[in-house]
C-alpha cells in the first residue's frame, strides 16, 4: 500500500491535561531538560561554576614543542617562559619524542592549559625556577595531530579549568548574587556563621570586599563633603570621608543628621564629641566609630540605578531582611538608615525615582525623591500600609508599580507621598516569595499557578492571566509532595521565565507566542538554586547567574554540561493519530528535523496505540546527527560549521502497527553543545479499522 507521509512543527511545550484526541501533534506529553524556544525544543543549555577566572567552557590547550631537555615536568606543573614570562599548566606529563633526559638532548612536546601571555622560541621552560628544557617554536593553539588527541585535551582542559574555580568562601548556602559595573557579587556567611561577608569576582577567584567603617553625627550646622579630613575634638581620630549620607533635618536648621563613611578610620571617634573639619566643628558624634559589617543570613535583593543625573553615578541598592538596607558603588558602601524600630527591609524597589523598602508586616517605606539617604516626611518620605508582608515589588511596562503579599496584589498609583494613591486589585490572592520577575508583564506565581498581571485597555486596570494551565497536574503533584518555590529568573533573550524548586528541578516558560509554551528540567538534588541575577556584561551581553546551597554561584546558558555532569534530555510527543483516529497504520518511518552540532547524538524510540501493551515499542536507535551549516554570503562567520546541511535529519525506520504513534527523543552528553528540535515528519500505511 502507498506510504503516506504528516508533517509538523515540534512546538506547543508540555501539555498535561489535553485528551489526547484534541492534542496537536508537536506538542509535548512528557519531558525533561529540554527548553522552548523559537525554532522549537532545545537541548538545554549548560552551567558552569564562576569565580572569576576563565570560563571551563572557554579552556583551550597549547602544544609547545621543546628540545634539551634535562628533566621531566608532570601533569599539573606549572611552566614559566624564563624570558617572556608567560606561564601554564601542564595537562600531561611531558612527552619525549627523541633523546633522553641524561644526554641533555630530549626533545618532544608539552601540553598546556590555563595559558597567559606568549611563550616565545628558544627561551628556557621553568618549574618553580629550575629549567627543564627549551622551547622549540611557539605554542600552537589546540594543536594536535590527531582528532583523539584534540578532543582528549580539550575535554581535559575545560575540566582542569573548572577544578581551579572555588566556591563563595563561608558556609551554607549562597545568601545573595548580583552584578554592577560587569562585575558579579555573592554574599555567603563566614564560615563561623556570625556575618555575612560580601565578596566579588576576580582572575584569582572570589574576594571579600571591604566595607569601611562610619560614624553617626547629629546637630549637624555645616555640610562636610567626600574627600575632606574629619577629626574627633575630643579622641583626634580621623579619616578621610568617602560619603556623606545626610537622612534627616537641615544644616540651616541645625538638626541635620546622618552617617559619615570611611575606608579606614586613625584611631576611634567616641560619642558626643565634636567632630571638626579644618578645625571647625561641623557635627556632633551620634556613637563612637565602628566597622560595617553585615549580618549573617538573610536573603538579598538588588537594584541598581542612578538617583543624582551624572551618567557614572549608578550605584547598586540591597536589602537582606536581617539588615538595613544599603548602597554600594564598587567602592564604597554605605548603610541605608529609615528610621524604623526593626530597620530590617526584606525588598526592594526604585519607583519614579525614589527608594522603596518593604518591612514586615506590609509597611513600605520610601525615600525622598532623588535622594536614597533621605528618610523624612520634609523631603517627601512616607509610609504606605499593604497590611500584609509584602512578597515582592516590580514596576509593569506602564511605569505603574505591582505590591505583591502573600494574599494580594496591589498598584500603587502617583508619583510621589503627595499623590500616592494604592489600589487592591485582587484580595484572594497574591504572589508566593521570589516568584516574581518581569517580562513585558509582572510574572509570578500564585496558589493557581503562574500568573500574568495584564493592563488592560482601560488603562490602569489589570486582569490576570493564567499560564501554567497546561501544567497544572505537575504544579499539583508539587505542591502536594512539599515542594517550594525557592526562586525565579527571566531570561530576556530567549524571551523565558524560569521557576526554580526545592527539589533541584523547575520549569521554564517560553512567552514568544499567543500561548506560553512550557517545560520541565531537573539539575538534581544536590544543587538547589536559591540566589538568581538576570543581568548584562561590561559589553551589554545578557548573564544568568545562580547562588547554590553548596556554595557555588553558577551561570546559566554557559558550557555544555550541568557543570561537568551529564546532561541528560529527553522528549515524548503527542500521540498522533495522522488525522485518522480509528484506523490502524502501519509506521514505516519517523524524519526528525534539528539543528545539530555535527557531533551530535540522539536516540529514538516509536510507542504505539498509546502504548498498548500488545503493540510493542520499537526498537531504541541511535543516530548521529549533523547540522548548522550555512549558506554562504549570508550566514555569519564563525557561526555555522563547514560541509554540514543547513538542517540536520534523523532517520528512523520503523515497522510497527497502531492507531496512533508516539515518538521518544533522548539526548545524553557532557560536552555536546545544545541541539534544537523543529520538525518531524512520519510516514505510514493505512491497514484497517481497529477492532
Amino acid at each position: 500500500m502507498q506510504q503516506a507521509p504528516i508533517s509538523f512543527g515540534l512546538l506547543g511545550g508540555l501539555d498535561l491535561v489535553t485528551p489526547p484526541l484534541k492534542m496537536a501533534p508537536g506538542r509535548v506529553i512528557n519531558a525533561k531538560n529540554y527548553e522552548p524556544v523559537e525554532k522549537g525544543y532545545q537541548r538545554m543549555g549548560g552551567f558552569e561554576r564562576l569565580d572569576g577566572r576563565p570560563k571551563p567552557s572557554e579552556a583551550t590547550y597549547h602544544v609547545l614543542n621543546f628540545d634539551a631537555g634535562t628533566a621531566t615536568i608532570t601533569e599539573g606543573q606549572t611552566v614559566t617562559g624564563a624570558t617572556s614570562g608567560a606561564t601554564g599548566k601542564a595537562l600531561i606529563d611531558m612527552v619525549v619524542s627523541t633523546g633522553s633526559f641524561g644526554a641533555s638532548n630530549a626533545a618532544g612536546y608539552l601540553v598546556l592549559t590555563v595559558v597567559s601571555g606568549t611563550f616565545l622560541d628558544n627561551e628556557n621552560l621553568q618549574v618553580s625556577g629550575v629549567t627543564k628544557c627549551v622551547s622549540n617554536g611557539t605554542a600552537a593553539e589546540s594543536g594536535a595531530l590527531t582528532d583523539a588527541n584534540n578532543t582528549t585535551w580539550s575535554r581535559d582542559a575545560i575540566e582542569t579549568a573548572r577544578a581551579l574555580i572555588g566556591t563563595v568562601t563561608g558556609s551554607g548556602r549562597i545568601r545573595g548574587v548580583w552584578v554592577f559595573g560587569g562585575t558579579k557579587y555573592a554574599v555567603r556567611d563566614n564560615a563561623g556563621g556570625t556575618a555575612g561577608v560580601l565578596y566579588k569576582s576576580t582572575t584569582s577567584g572570589w574576594t571579600a570586599v571591604a566595607l569601611g567603617s562610619r560614624v553617626k553625627f547629629q546637630t549637624g550646622t555645616a555640610a562636610i563633603s567626600s574627600g575632606q579630613t574629619v577629626t574627633g575634638a575630643s579622641s583626634g581620630a580621623s579619616g578621610v570621608v568617602t560619603r556623606v549620607a545626610l537622612r534627616t533635618g537641615t544644616y540651616g536648621g541645625g538638626n541635620a543628621a546622618g552617617q559619615l563613611i570611611f575606608a579606614s578610620i586613625t584611631g576611634t571617634f567616641t560619642n558626643g564629641e565634636n567632630l571638626q573639619v579644618g578645625g571647625v566643628t561641623r557635627a556632633v558624634a551620634n556613637g563612637g566609630s565602628a566597622a560595617i559589617t553585615l549580618p549573617a543570613g538573610g536573603r538579598y535583593e538588588f537594584v541598581n540605578h542612578n538617583f543624582f543625573g551624572a551618567s557614572d553615578l549608578v550605584r547598586m541598592y540591597g536589602c537582606n531582611g536581617v539588615g538595613t538596607a544599603f548602597e554600594f558603588d564598587g567602592t564604597v558602601f554605605v548603610p541605608i538608615e529609615t528610621g524604623m524600630t526593626t530597620d530590617t527591609p526584606n525588598h526592594i524597589a526604585v519607583h519614579n525615582n525614589q527608594l522603596l523598602l518593604a518591612f514586615a508586616g506590609g509597611s513600605m517605606q520610601n525615600s525622598g525623591v532623588g535622594d536614597p539617604y533621605s528618610w523624612s516626611p520634609i523631603t517627601g518620605a512616607a509610609e504606605i500600609g499593604m497590611g500584609d508582608d509584602v512578597t515582592g515589588m516590580i514596576q509593569d511596562y506602564t511605569g505603574l508599580l505591582a505590591i505583591f503579599t502573600r494574599n494580594k496584589v496591589g498598584i500603587l498609583y502617583g508619583t510621589d507621598a503627595t499623590d500616592f494613591s494604592l489600589k487592591i486589585i485582587a484580595n484572594d490572592a497574591g504572589a508566593v516569595e521570589w516568584s516574581i520577575q518581569k517580562i513585558v508583564n509582572p510574572i509570578y506565581h500564585d496558589d493557581r499557578g503562574l500568573r500574568d498581571l495584564r493592563t488592560t485597555q482601560a488603562y490602569g486596570d489589570f486582569k490576570m492571566g493564567t499560564l501554567t494551565g497546561d501544567v497544572e497536574p505537575l504544579i499539583r503533584q508539587k505542591k502536594d509532595a512539599g515542594v517550594t518555590i525557592t526562586a525565579s529568573l527571566r531570561c530576556r533573550k530567549k524571551g523565558q521565565y524560569w521557576l526554580f524548586w526545592s527539589d533541584g528541578t523547575g520549569i521554564v516558560v517560553y512567552l514568544g507566542r499567543p500561548r506560553p509554551e512550557i517545560m520541565y528540567f531537573d539539575f538534581g538534588s544536590s544543587r538547589v538554586v536559591y540566589a538568581t541575577c538576570s543581568s548584562e556584561n561590561a559589553d551589554g551581553t545578557e548573564i544568568l547567574l545562580f547562588g547554590s546551597d553548596d556554595g557555588y554561584v553558577y551561570e546559566l546558558d554557559a558550557g555544555t554540561s550541568f557543570d561537568g555532569g551529564e546532561v541528560d534530555a529527553y522528549i515524548r510527543l503527542a500521540f498522533n493519530h495522522a488525522r485518522s483516529p480509528g484506523l490502524n497504520k502501519r509506521w514505516h518511518k519517523a524524519t526528525l528535523e534539528c539543528d545539530a552540532t555535527p557531533a551530535t547524538t540522539l536516540y529514538m524510540v516509536a510507542e504505539f496505540s498509546y502504548a498498548d501493551p500488545e503493540q510493542p515499542p520499537s526498537i531504541e536507535q541511535s543516530f548521529s546527527v549533523a547540522g548548522t551549516g550555512g549558506i554562504w554570503d549570508a550566514a555569519n562567520w564563525n557561526e555555522f560549521y563547514w560541509d554540514a546541511p543547513i538542517y540536520g535529519r534523523a532517520h528512523c525506520y520503523l515497522d510497527g502497527i497502531g492507531e496512533s504513534i508516539s515518538i521518544a527523543i533522548a539526548s545524553r552528553s557532557t560536552y555536546e553543545a545544545p541541539h534544537a528540535l523543529h520538525g518531524m515528519t512520519l510516514a505510514y500505511s493505512h491497514r484497517g479499522r481497529v477492532k
